[in-house]
């Protein structure tokens, strides 16, 4: 054709090229399709989410990476051979999935058994509770506690004094229920002694509860109080300062 010399002695200048803003021309595979290389690619997705549909185009995650596999019937996460490192944000980790509720009171942890009933195997070597100070308290039908108990004695003998002293002190602040076990054991017939049970809140002023009571040789008497203090006391004394009495005193309770 004249004056169209261009497709006798150039034809390839015919050709539509495309280039890039560096000016580098975009590359083809020998099947003459468009090919990708990038060092950083950015994808950022549209509100309604990205669909990438494509035969030839590979995303390699890098070795430290996270790589995301998907298959036909879902997704498939694969984390590195390091592991998957998960940081809560600063004010703890939120998780929440239906069917997953664990909520916490205020003051603790309530666990509730299912109908069937909640079995608690305790390891080898045995469960150990230690109460607090204050103690522990277990309600619950058909559940059997084994409470301790505490049994002190003490023994005065030859006693003259018929002003009256105090013996040892308890404390039965924890102590559910207690009783005093007092026994004459002195060999005179006529050796009589006088005690009483002193109760107080503070150890130093002292309320008779219960008493005076008189022991005659090889006789008992107990001492209870209807009144309930922190300390506990057996306050005795002789009749006749001539007959001299022996004392066994029992402090008995149940913790």
């Amino acid at each position: 054709m004249a004056n169209f010399k261009i497709f006798q002695d150039n034809p390839d200048q015919v050709k539509i090229k495309i280039y890039g803003s560096n000016n580098t021309a975009f590359n083809t595979d020998s099947s003459g399709n468009l090919t990708i290389t990038s060092t950083g690619l950015a994808i950022t997705p549209p509100t309604d989410g990205l669909s990438i549909t494509s035969t030839g185009l590979a995303i390699t995650a890098p070795a430290n990476g996270l790589t995301v596999t998907a298959p036909a019937s879902g997704l498939a996460i694969t984390p590195p051979t390091g592991g998957l490192s998960i940081t809560p944000p600063t004010g703890g980790l939120s998780i929440t999935s239906t069917g997953l509720a664990i909520t916490a009171p205020a003051n603790g942890l309530t666990v509730t058994a299912p109908a069937s009933g909640l079995a608690i195997t305790p390891p080898t070597g045995g469960l150990s509770i230690t109460p607090p100070v204050n103690g522990i308290l277990v309600t619950s039908p058909g559940l059997a506690i084994v409470s301790a108990t505490t049994d002190v004695s003490a023994t005065h003998a030859n006693i003259t004094d018929t002003a009256g002293s105090g013996d040892t002190t308890y404390n039965v602040l924890d102590v559910r229920t207690w009783t005093f076990g007092v026994v004459n054991e002195s060999l005179a017939t006529n050796a009589q002694a006088l005690v009483n049970l002193q109760i107080s809140p503070d150890g130093t002023n002292w309320l008779t509860e219960a008493g005076p009571v008189t022991i005659n040789q090889n006789s008992l008497t107990t001492l209870v109080s209807s009144i309930f203090l922190k300390y506990a006391r057996v306050y005795y004394s002789a009749v006749n300062a001539a007959s001299a009495v022996t004392l066994n005193i029992f402090f008995q309770g149940i913790l």
